[in-house]
């Protein structure tokens, strides 16, 4: 059986690729449908974003002992409910009106981002 520290390191370092391939179509996807210039500021947040996203999981997979969609509801959760309460992050598919007319539109954020890890999660294939 793996030491938590022998599955920290590899759980830290394997999303580094995905993450930058990831970021750059996401990057080309928003500076074409938006019309703003190619950015280095963008290209890092959507990299870092998903760098973070994969992150999140590691101690969770530690502590159970397995991969399980509900840790990508989870990380997906609490990146979105951080990045709409700073305002660095809006919430897709819902009313900006409606998001922010309720009292903690983080929570909007929260459970659409984790709605949607969660479900990308099971899509891909790994079990509850």
């Amino acid at each position: 059986m793996l030491s938590p520290m022998d599955h920290l390191g590899p759980c830290l370092t394997n999303p580094i690729r995905t993450s930058v391939i990831s970021g750059s179509i996401f990057t080309a996807l928003d500076t074409l449908m938006s019309g703003r210039p190619l950015s280095f500021r963008v290209w890092g947040f959507y990299c870092g974003s998903l760098y973070a996203y994969n992150i999140v999981q590691c101690p969770m997979e530690v502590i159970h002992g397995r991969q399980s969609s509900l840790h990508n509801v989870v990380s997906g959760g609490l990146l979105g409910y951080i990045g709409v309460s700073r305002g660095m992050l809006s919430v897709p598919f819902v009313d900006p009106r409606f998001v922010y007319s309720v009292r903690h539109p983080g929570l909007v954020g929260a459970l659409v981002y984790g709605g949607i890890g969660g479900a990308l999660a099971t899509i891909g294939g790994k079990p509850m």
